[in-house]
């Protein structure tokens, strides 16, 4: 249950139906007003719209590859403390091929040391964003060098709209379905 009353697709006007039906055509099971963070954002249909084309931006053209992208994201949600992303994004790491234990590293939130070195160097990305919120001269030329300039950027802004997904779930308390395992 979320602090917010769900939102009713028939309750909006036809241009704000329209943003629902966009952002539920490619959320496969997921309509735009019945949980998860586009349950609070189609309370504000104009934001939910451009908080979903972000999205889509990152599924449908972003270069950085999906496995990396959902490590990206996990490790996002584990410093955010958003249990709500976790269960998903779970769910979809393991179906495009991140490996359980890079899963179970980030998880636990302790070493990396088990980690491929891409693996690692994205979720220390990740951690350095949250904990020292910038890069090191030392990670950045590391995250240039492996990355490049373009998956180096969306691995950046992929940290930060799931750091606004993350806290859009805390604040409006939306929880993951009951019996979902997180961290």
């Amino acid at each position: 249950m979320s602090r917010l009353p769900a939102v009713s697709r028939e309750a909006l006007s036809p241009e704000d139906q329209a943003v629902w039906d966009r952002i539920a055509a490619v959320r496969a099971g997921v309509r735009a007003g019945a949980g998860g963070p586009f349950g609070i954002l189609m309370h504000v249909p104009a934001l939910a719209d451009r908080v979903a084309a972000l999205e889509d931006y990152f599924r449908f053209n972003a270069a950085l590859p999906a496995a990396d992208r959902e490590l990206v994201i996990l490790a996002t949600a584990r410093e955010m403390g958003a249990r709500y992303p976790w269960t998903r994004h779970e769910i979809r790491a393991r179906q495009v091929g991140t490996r359980t234990e890079a899963i179970e590293a980030v998880r636990a939130d302790g070493s990396l040391e088990e980690l491929m070195p891409r693996e690692r160097l994205l979720v220390e990305i990740v951690r350095a964003l949250f904990r020292a919120r910038a890069l090191s001269d030392e990670l950045f030329a590391r995250g240039l060098a492996e990355l490049g300039r373009r998956q180096l950027v969306e691995t950046v802004t992929l940290a930060g709209h799931y750091t606004l997904v993350g806290l859009v779930v805390n604040a409006f308390d939306v929880v993951p379905p009951d019996g979902s395992a997180t961290f």
